[in-house]
């Protein structure tokens, strides 16, 4: 019974990060947007309501895209040195948003950091609704 309990609490667990964490293209194919928030370890509450916010707005006005693997969302801890692969390529310092596509084979990163930082706590619905026309745009 208890190995049941456990198994049902980590399957949980594993599901409930599923839509923005760990999602593959069902196609096999690159998503066609990537969305990264960077961090350090030691966070800031104007750092935790980015991640928070834009965690759920994507939950909630893209969740088909996150199941279809079009659109991922990553949060990296920079001070991690497991994600410090992931952190390579882009210009962030500890702090950073990005919204990355491909057009004609190229990778391009559009930085969206000053926006997320000068809005997301004293201009909330300004921020969500900034944010989800970049991805729109990206996924067009």
């Amino acid at each position: 019974m208890k190995n049941l309990l456990t198994g049902l609490a980590v399957a949980g667990f594993v599901l409930a990060w599923t839509p923005v964490t760990g999602q593959k293209p069902a196609s096999g194919n690159l998503p066609r947007a990537e969305l990264y928030y960077f961090h350090p370890a030691e966070r800031c509450p104007i750092d935790q309501s980015i991640e928070e916010t834009t965690r759920n707005m994507v939950r909630t006005e893209f969740a088909r895209e996150i199941k279809s693997g079009t659109l991922k969302f990553m949060v990296v801890n920079t001070d991690d040195k497991a994600s410090a692969k992931t952190a390579v390529g882009f210009d962030i310092n500890t702090q950073a948003l990005y919204l990355v596509t491909r057009v004609n084979g190229k990778e391009v990163k559009n930085d969206l950091t000053e926006f997320a930082f000068s809005t997301c706590q004293s201009h909330p619905v300004k921020f969500k609704a900034g944010l989800k026309q970049d991805i729109l745009d990206a996924l067009k």
